[in-house]
């Protein structure tokens, strides 16, 4: 018998010995075995292959009101196989981004909304040494502001985890994109964000509509 914390596994062999001296092999489980993993084992990870884990997408601001919750509005990129970051070690962070910001101004200039944020992580959680990962990933709010007559929504998505490093020495990553729409009486309008946050503490911006905007949608120069 052979056995650990939990498993236990008992192979038998027989043999038949006589007074003439002579002998005969019966029923003989020999040789080498491998241990198969139980169905409630704990799955084989590999690092290099990545997952994500927390919310999908989420509300951030409705009706000019911030509902986003830091301790449930967040993203990661870890291996698969992991749900809960916590299992991981030797997190850092967080890291933030410069901040940034939507703004729309009607055609006399004057300000209907505004959204200013930073995207926000921790990084640099590993598997007993191996990889660097991304947990809590998010935005972090500047400013909220709409004038009376006018509304501002936004809604974060989170996108597209890769592995940015190799089979040996993965490094998790994951796309954060905030949208944001400002509407009155009946126009509405929406700018999108995107920011690939990575797991050595990096980003990277990628298309990003931010900045002032006139109340068709189009860029103003300020």
């Amino acid at each position: 018998s052979s056995h650990g914390l939990f498993e236990k596994t008992t192979k038998v062999c027989t043999m038949t010995v006589k007074g003439d001296g002579t002998s005969a092999l019966g029923t003989c489980e020999h040789g080498t075995f491998e241990l198969s993993r139980r169905s409630n084992d704990p799955p084989t990870i590999d690092p290099a292959d990545i997952a994500e884990i927390g919310k999908l997408i989420y509300d951030a601001v409705e009706d000019t009101q911030a509902v986003i919750d830091t301790s449930v509005d967040w993203a990661g990129a870890v291996p698969h196989g992991i749900t809960d970051w916590t299992q991981l070690e030797n997190w850092k962070g967080p890291a933030q981004s410069d901040s940034y910001y939507i703004e729309f101004k009607n055609f006399v200039g004057m300000k209907l909304t505004k959204f200013a944020w930073r995207f926000a992580w921790k990084y640099g959680g590993d598997v007993k040494g191996v990889g660097q990962y991304v947990t809590e990933a998010g935005i972090e709010i500047d400013t909220a502001y709409a004038y009376l007559s006018e509304h501002l929504d936004v809604q974060v998505q989170s996108l597209k985890p890769v592995n940015y490093g190799t089979s040996a020495a993965p490094v998790g990553g994951v796309d954060i994109q905030v949208s944001v729409s400002s509407h009155g009486l009946f126009e509405k309008t929406t700018k999108v964000c995107t920011m690939t946050v990575k797991g050595d503490g990096t980003s990277a911006l990628g298309t990003c509509e931010h900045g002032t905007f006139g109340h068709d949608g189009e860029a103003v120069v300020v």
